[in-house]
């Protein structure tokens, strides 16, 4: 998870140069919705690997499990080419009318989002994969290719970029690595699909979780990411740059919790039940993500909030900390909370309750929306990034709440856990003010190695006993 971000860290700024900030602004917003096309499998990746671990705990065989495999990846393949279908509809609003651009670029676009569309399939075919091998807990199978897919997502369009910096070459390279990366899961993955059995195996259940989960996979990136395309409407593509460059170096941070709960996910499926052996391995599970989210999570972004502007300076140059800079303070409280709202959004799904963060989500839809077109009219996209960490710190107060309602034994460790998490979004918060209010040019270069220091001095401190949990 770490290495791909670092790719980006270093092919970022030659990028930038080669495409120039209105190709990279639209280059940009074609990795959100290759990411975002994804999560539009309806949510059955997900729930066939919530079920298939919850089958495998009741002792169903593997050829039960493959029958029930191939049928969701037929399903997911049709899904993938009804989605293509629908991106390819949409291409001429999307590239005339939606997003402001120069006129020089809209054929460019148009290409380009030709590449994007046809990307669905092979991306929703692939999350089947992951899914099923995910639930056998083939954890390095599955980053033998999401490890250079990664990578292949930056440094490929880089290296394009060298020999044309035109969007369809760019973007086409993009679609290139999404099938390749689809043929090496299906390879990987094929003894999991191998000798079916037919069997009464109901996969209403894998619906039921998946049609919850598709409002979810929605709605969320929706959340996360609509307000880039609404800097494109009302600002510019280039003011999409200025709040790109820090958005996409720090949402990228909660994959390392995601990472984590990945692992989790199919323990904690196992451990929903009513025994005392599943009860007391769910509390420990719970204990110990959270006392790792304190320990590690915690003070590391503590640390990268701080240093935001001269980390921008450093990277890129000294008009993107201008402008990204408190873009990177604001955006740095709801990543914080982020990091930390996975592990009860996780517990949720494990217990086959999507429904709840999905409406969570459509709660939050609505608001949102109105808050970010007021913030970006009257404070611009650093007014965008408040309003971004302001969803997620309710978002993860709903989420840890509908835990403690959920499972009582956890409300103890629940209020523990988001106390550490709050508290110290707040004093992050006060922090940047106190700073905006009176700049100093702290944390300099060689402030950042103290704090660096202290944050390894609390994770050592305070994560020496995770492993005895109880």
């Amino acid at each position: 998870m770490v290495l791909p971000m670092v790719a980006g860290v270093l092919v970022v700024p030659d990028l930038i140069y080669r495409l120039g900030t209105d190709r990279f602004g639209v280059l940009s917003i074609s990795w959100v919705l290759v990411g975002y096309f994804g999560l539009l499998d309806m949510g059955l990746a997900r729930g066939l690997t919530q079920y298939l671990a919850e089958q495998k705990s009741q002792g169903r065989n593997a050829g039960e499990c493959a029958f029930a495999a191939r049928r969701v990846r037929r399903w997911m393949l049709i899904l993938g080419l009804i989605w293509a279908l629908i991106l390819l509809a949409l291409m001429p609003w999307v590239t005339q009318t939606a997003l402001a651009m120069p006129e020089a670029l809209r054929r460019e676009a148009g290409l380009g989002w030709i590449c994007l569309s046809l990307a669905g399939p092979p991306l929703l075919w692939a999350a089947n994969s992951i899914g099923v091998m995910e639930a056998s807990s083939r954890f390095a199978a599955v980053n033998a290719v999401r490890l250079p897919l990664g990578l292949a997502t930056f440094l490929v369009p880089w290296l394009v970029a060298m020999w044309s910096p035109h969007l369809p070459s760019v973007l086409g390279s993009l679609l290139v690595v999404r099938i390749t990366a689809a043929l090496a899961l299906a390879l990987m993955s094929r003894i999991h699909f191998a000798n079916p059995a037919v069997s009464t195996i109901q996969l209403r259940q894998i619906l039921a979780f998946g049609g919850w989960l598709t409002i979810s996979n929605i709605v969320g990136p929706f959340l996360s990411y609509v307000d880039r395309f609404a800097i494109a409407a009302l600002i510019s593509v280039t003011a999409v740059t200025y709040y790109t460059v820090p958005f996409d170096a720090l949402i990228r941070l909660p994959t390392i919790p995601m990472a984590m709960m990945a692992v989790l996910f199919p323990l904690l499926a196992q451990s929903q039940g009513s025994t005392q052996y599943q009860e007391d391995q769910l509390s420990r599970t719970f204990v110990a993500a959270g006392k790792l989210l304190i320990s590690f999570w915690l003070p590391g972004m503590l640390v990268c909030g701080l240093v935001g502007t001269l980390t921008l300076r450093w990277w890129i140059g000294e008009d993107m900390a201008a402008s990204g800079g408190p873009v990177w303070a604001w955006l740095s409280l709801g990543v914080l909370l982020n990091g930390f709202a996975h592990l009860p959004y996780t517990l949720l799904h494990s217990a086959g309750r999507s429904d709840i963060t999905a409406k969570f989500h459509l709660v939050e839809l609505l608001p949102y929306l109105l808050l970010v077109w007021w913030a970006l009219l009257a404070h611009g996209i650093k007014g965008a990034a408040a309003v971004w960490s302001l969803r997620c710190a309710i978002d993860a107060a709903l989420l840890y709440l509908a835990v403690a309602r959920l499972q009582p034994a956890l409300q103890t460790a629940v209020f523990r856990i988001t106390a550490w998490a709050f508290g110290a979004c707040i004093s992050l918060g006060l922090v940047h003010i106190a700073l905006a209010n009176n700049p100093t040019g702290w944390p300099n270069a060689f402030d950042t190695l103290w704090l660096g220091a202290a944050a390894l001095v609390w994770a050592a401190w305070h994560g020496k006993n995770i492993n005895s949990s109880k």
